[in-house]
C-alpha cells in the first residue's frame, strides 16, 4: 500500500517535470519568435547572412531532454 502510494507520487512528480519542460520549451519558442520578429536589420546588414545563436535556455533544455531520453532507454 505504502509502496504503491510512493510510486504514484513519483509518477506524478515525473509527469509534472515533463509538463514544465514542455511549457518552458513552448515559452522559449514564442520568445524566440517574438525576438526574430522584432529584429531590426541595419541598412548595412541588408542582404548579408545573419548568424543566429540558440538561446542558452534552449541548450539547457536540450541537454535535459537528451539525458531523460537516455534514462528511459
Amino acid at each position: 500500500e505504502e509502496k504503491k502510494r510512493i510510486e504514484e507520487e513519483e509518477n506524478r512528480k515525473r509527469e509534472e517535470e515533463e509538463k514544465n519542460i514542455i511549457e518552458e520549451e513552448e515559452k522559449m519558442r514564442q520568445e524566440d519568435h517574438q525576438m526574430q520578429l522584432s529584429v531590426i536589420i541595419a541598412p548595412e546588414a541588408k542582404g548579408k547572412e545573419i548568424e543566429a545563436k540558440p538561446h542558452p535556455l534552449v541548450l539547457v533544455l536540450q541537454e535535459k531532454l537528451e539525458a531523460q531520453g537516455a534514462e528511459q532507454e
